[in-house]
């Protein structure tokens, strides 16, 4: 019954996903061209295919701060 207690208490004060801050050190890909609005998990990501500039590894921050959001393909 202890065992069950604080198994439940555990799963009742566990930060839930939405709450885990995400690290500085994420790493996400951009497009540079100048009509790119989204930030990729990946570099092979669908949604850079039409790229024609260069594709970058930023900082999720830094992509954030030049106003890029997450990719609807793959977020």
């Amino acid at each position: 019954m202890k065992t069950l207690l604080i198994s439940f208490a555990l799963l009742l004060f566990a930060p839930s996903q939405n709450d885990v801050q995400e690290s500085k050190d994420t790493y996400v890909y951009i497009c540079t061209g100048k009509t790119a609005y989204a930030y990729h998990c990946t570099n092979t990501c669908r949604g850079l295919n039409k790229c024609s500039a260069e594709i970058k590894k930023v900082t999720l921050d830094y992509a954030k701060q030049i106003g890029r959001r997450s990719c609807s393909i793959c977020y």
